[in-house]
């Protein structure tokens, strides 16, 4: 098929991208290492680029948790919701670069985040995160502060992350 300007449209090879894939998770994996291990936490072994994507977010979001000093578990309904926003920016963020199914990581995500009790929660959530991409501004505010974290994990960006987060919580815990 041609492209725009008559020259044959060139379309990525399927391993291609497998080996991108792969080679985010990777970098991914060592660079959020050190920052994960400070905390106690880790990024699980898992075998596709979905599982992966699923299993960052978890954790990436229990080290923001941990480095914004707050407990998931005591914290109010809104700012649960607050920090499931959080998540599924996070996890849309990770899907893109790992090329994983972004509907299978928010939901995988999200059991490991919200309690079996909650999984209405997850259904709002997705509705909120719509109504939140149609604020343009913020939307993508908040995501270049979470690629910033992906594309160069350090302590800087985790407290600008960490920082952006306590922002969006109401102050009653």
């Amino acid at each position: 098929m041609l492209g725009l300007f008559g020259s044959p449209a060139t379309s990525e090879p399927e391993f291609i991208s497998e080996l991108r894939a792969v080679e985010t998770e990777d970098r991914l994996r060592v660079k959020t290492a050190g920052l994960l291990e400070a905390a106690g936490l880790e990024i699980r072994d898992t075998n596709t680029p979905t599982e992966f994507a699923a299993a960052a977010t978890v954790a990436i979001m229990r080290l923001v948790l941990a480095t914004a000093d707050r407990d998931f578990e005591e914290l109010s309904f809104e700012n649960r919701f607050v920090t499931g926003l959080f998540g599924f920016l996070m996890a849309h963020n990770l899907s893109r670069r790992t090329n994983a199914d972004l509907g299978v990581v928010l939901g995988i995500a999200g059991l490991d985040l919200f309690s079996r009790e909650e999984i209405g929660q997850i259904y709002s959530l997705g509705k909120s995160y719509r109504r939140l991409r149609q604020h343009r501004q913020m939307h993508l505010a908040l995501r270049d502060v979470i690629d910033g974290f992906l594309s160069h994990p350090d302590g800087d960006t985790l407290e600008d992350l960490a920082g952006v987060y306590q922002l969006c919580l109401r102050g009653d815990g």
